[in-house]
């Protein structure tokens, strides 16, 4: 199924300096409107970027069911990079890396790529310095040539090669404009055909001009220019030092980029954004697929940019670390906080609570000038007062005319005819307070309790190593996880952890040593293979999905029912029956293929990477619904943003771990605040700490271990995370150290 189509308006004017073409990296486009199809994402918002900031993206919106993904995030990046919103400067240089760019591209990638190696494919992902370095190459020999023949030919091809370009650019342009704006497009579209085909017949003709060889100089030096002011001569050396701090190795980038895994193409892709030069770089989850090691390093590096950035993530940690500034997207209009989205959420609850004060003030007020109005009329009646009266009738007046908010947004006294223009039933406005948004909630099923005791899991002394592989992956490796115990594996990608997984799912089969599971074990696995899964069916629904995959395993589920389970995961009504898959954010495919394996409880779940692409508010309902989960829990997971209450009535495999503090909270039992998952705010403290409060369940008390996996060993942490984080980030600072060295 073809994506649906972006339609991008702004507001146009030749008075308006935002439809200039400057050289600027600022962006200020008023009344701008962005839809798919007939879903209108944004409308007559403002964009705005400052030249140099560092944004977070975060959207606010819900739907009927509580989901945040699909609010439009990704669909304005794309419309940024492609340049769809009138009024953005052609000069602008702006760069895109996204989950869903990136595996296409990564398709086309390895069809051409041959046997080029990693390095060498993100150098070449540079492609302006590509086009220059073969412009310098053809260029440097048309101006040493002897023949002036050679040189007029390699002046025409390159000249025909840009004019060629500028075409490419002029229609894309066309296809995106109607109107009167489509009319101009297409005559320039149709001044770039004839250019194109003027310079083709000269390159035909083969004629030789006068001033050849100073048009050949002329355009060698500002290809040198170029090279110049992008630092191609660094240009390897750099994107060497991108791909080590990604957790590429030297055999790795010596390697062919073919051999590499999905996951390590999407970091492939991240490295080529961050080696080409841009006046903007766009990052939509940018952290899904990197360890702790990659994460801490790339918050680093983004840090140290001076270039505009727009980031989005749900990896809160990550974000807040990295972003100056906030751009919150709801009810279709784009808002600015200067400051991280932490920071904006607790300040928008202090608004409110201030808010909710006021107008707890103002009732009360309001309930007290009511009773006087009661005891004064039935006082005026029975002593005839008439001065009593106009009393009764002038505050009658104000609650009826003049009620409501007694200072102005910006703080300052009301005044009637300053901040209120247009007609309105009262004088004064409310007291204006957002709805909150609604708590995302997920109920999860629990599983028949096991008939009989004994450990879910046992290891002894287990080794496993690949056919014709020089050493084992993993060796001596022991643990038990017993009914309501918990670890977790913690480590770098590639050390082992996935490996320990297959081998409790009994997909690999030890080496040496001995895997004892429960005889009534039932294991529910979760993979982005999942999703992925899910993102190659076109035509059906959800809910059409759903039925086909249960009445293939012999259960036919009723409709209702269906519909109804799909509901407590987000998939309610439309979305379930009318929305084709393909359509659906990556948040709601996890979350069907969650449902799939929960439907019919299983006695262990194995979730790897459950959290990617999912939205916080999401993350933290499904956390909710598993700790109260009865059965056991296998957890893999690339999110650092998200807590799960300490107190947790089922065991825990916790294993690529690339949190700072959710497994403290999770596996070692520290309260939030002590994990760090809240931050210096006591307000704020007690805010989130009282989400745990509220909810039903607690943990038997037992505390689980931390393991590290590295260099096919798993060492006992006694720190637990504490400890693990302190190694890498002491890691992370000798590298940096060593490379400030270096110059």
């Amino acid at each position: 199924m073809k994506p649906m189509k972006i339609v991008a308006t702004s507001q146009q004017s030749r008075f308006h300096t935002e439809t200039l073409d400057i050289a600027s990296g600022e962006i200020d486009l008023k009344d701008v409107t962005i839809a798919v199809g007939e879903r209108e994402l944004l409308t007559d918002t403002r964009l705005k970027l400052k030249e140099g900031i560092r944004y977070a993206l975060v959207g606010r919106d819900v739907d009927a069911t509580g989901s945040r993904n699909g609010t439009g995030k990704s669909t304005l990046l794309q419309a940024l990079s492609d340049k769809l919103i009138p009024g953005l400067s052609k000069s602008l240089r702006i760069v895109l890396v996204s989950q869903v760019t990136d595996s296409t591209r990564n398709e086309q990638d390895s069809a051409n790529s041959e046997d080029i190696s990693v390095l060498m494919h993100v150098v070449h992902g540079d492609k302006q310095r590509g086009e220059a370095m073969k412009e310098f190459e053809e260029l440097t020999l048309a101006v040493e040539a002897t023949s002036l023949a050679k040189t007029q030919r390699i002046v025409s091809e390159i000249t025909l090669l840009r004019l060629e370009i500028e075409l490419d650019d002029a229609r894309k342009v066309a296809s995106r404009t109607s109107g009167a704006r489509g009319k101009k497009a297409r005559a320039e579209e149709i001044k770039a055909e004839d250019r194109v085909k003027e310079a083709n017949e000269k390159l035909m003709q083969g004629k030789i001009e006068d001033n050849v060889m100073d048009q050949a100089s002329e355009m060698l030096t500002d290809v040198t220019t170029t090279l110049e002011l992008l630092d191609a001569s660094k240009t390897e050396a750099r994107a060497a030092t991108i791909l080590v701090g990604l957790g590429f190795t030297q055999a790795m980038m010596d390697s062919p980029f073919k051999s590499l895994s999905g996951g390590w193409r999407s970091r492939c892709a991240l490295a080529t954004s961050l080696l080409v030069q841009s006046d903007i770089l766009l990052l939509d989850e940018p952290s899904n697929f990197l360890d702790l090691d990659a994460t801490l390093w790339l918050e680093h590096y983004l840090i140290s940019q001076t270039r505009t950035l727009v980031l989005t993530s749900h990896d809160q940690v990550f974000l807040n670390n990295v972003v100056e500034e906030t751009i919150i997207l709801r009810d279709k209009t784009l808002r600015y906080f200067e400051g991280t989205p932490r920071e904006y959420d607790i300040d928008e609850r202090k608004r409110r609570k201030a808010a909710a004060k006021t107008q707890n003030a103002l009732d009360k007020k309001k309930e007290h000038i009511e009773r006087s109005i009661r005891q004064g009329l039935s006082s005026a009646k029975q002593t005839g007062d008439d001065n009593r009266l106009r009393m009764v009738k002038s505050r009658q007046k104000k609650l009826d005319e003049r009620w409501g908010a007694e200072t102005s947004a910006k703080g300052t006294r009301f005044k009637l005819n300053r901040d209120m223009a247009g007609y309105h039933l009262t004088a004064r406005s409310g007291v204006e307070m957002e709805d909150m948004e609604p708590k995302v909630k997920i109920n999860i099923p629990n599983p028949e309790k096991l008939r009989t005791a004994g450990d879910l899991i046992h290891f002894e002394n287990i080794s496993f190593k690949h056919r014709n592989a020089p050493k084992p992956m993993i060796e001596g490796v022991s643990f038990t996880v017993e009914q309501g115990g918990r670890c977790a594996f913690v480590g770098a990608n590639g050390q082992g952890k996935s490996t320990i997984a297959k081998l409790v799912l009994g997909e690999l089969l030890p080496t040496k040593g001995t895997v004892v599971r429960h005889p009534l074990l039932k294991i529910g696995y979760f993979s982005q293979h999942s999703v992925e899964e899910l993102s190659m069916v076109e035509k059906t629904t959800a809910l059409g999905y759903f039925l086909d995959h249960f009445e293939q395993k012999g259960t036919k589920v009723p409709e209702i029912e269906a519909r109804a389970f799909l509901g407590t995961f987000g998939l309610g009504g439309k979305i379930s029956s009318d929305t084709p898959l393909a359509l659906l954010s990556g948040g709601q495919k996890v979350r069907l293929a969650f449902a799939l394996i929960v439907f019919q409880p299983p006695s262990l779940l194995l979730l790897d990477e459950v959290t990617t692409h999912v939205d916080a508010p999401t993350i933290q309902a499904l956390a909710l619904a598993l700790r109260k989960f009865t059965g056991g829990i296998i957890l893999i997971t690339h999110d650092r943003s998200v807590y799960l209450p300490s107190q947790t009535p089922f065991p825990v495999i916790y294993a690529d771990m690339d949190d700072r503090w959710f497994s403290r909270v999770v596996v070692e039992g520290s309260s939030l605040s002590a994990a760090g998952a809240v931050g210096d705010d006591a307000e704020d403290d007690e805010d989130l700490s009282s989400s745990e409060d509220d909810e039903e369940g607690q943990h038997p008390g037992k505390i689980g271990r931390t393991y590290r996996v590295g260099g096919g060993k798993v060492k006992l942490l006694e720190n637990g995370m504490v400890q693990y984080v302190n190694m890498v980030e002491r890691r992370l600072e000798k590298r940096r150290a060593a490379e400030t060295k270096l110059g």
